[in-house]
């Protein structure tokens, strides 16, 4: 069974939540900023992301460069892209229906254009992710 758009955005801002609200020794997290950004940076990125990461209009790459792209807008800063990159697949997958989601998520990868590739390579450069 395909999951809606709602459900799937609304799944998506619980998961960052969640990673947000854990306590990770050296992370951002509740309880404290770090490497200048901020809890509340992290919500605004969950929520500016979470539509285009769902829009059903885009491909997989598409969505997450556009989420970034939302973020950087929103923040200026990097909060997400690892739960981006995480997150835009199994939404996709989650969107094809059927049984068994690792199936759809391999029919999705297999299935990766070129363009997927490059949205995604600009993503990351666009995010600008330390360390890279």
């Amino acid at each position: 069974m395909a999951l809606s758009r709602e459900r799937l955005r609304a799944s998506y801002k619980d998961a960052c939540r969640m990673e947000i609200e854990a306590l990770k020794p050296g992370n951002v997290h509740l309880f404290a900023d770090g490497h200048g950004m901020s809890a509340a940076q992290f919500m605004m990125s969950a929520e500016v992301s979470s539509g285009p990461l769902t829009d059903p209009r885009l491909p997989v790459g598409q969505r997450m460069l556009e989420a970034v792209r939302a973020t950087r807008l929103a923040v200026a800063t990097n909060t997400n892209l690892g739960i981006i990159l995480l997150a835009g697949p199994l939404i996709c997958a989650a969107e094809m229906g059927g049984d068994r989601l690792q199936d759809n998520l391999d029919l999705l990868l297999r299935a990766l254009s070129v363009q997927d590739t490059k949205a995604v390579f600009e993503a990351i450069v666009t995010a600008a992710p330390g360390g890279l």
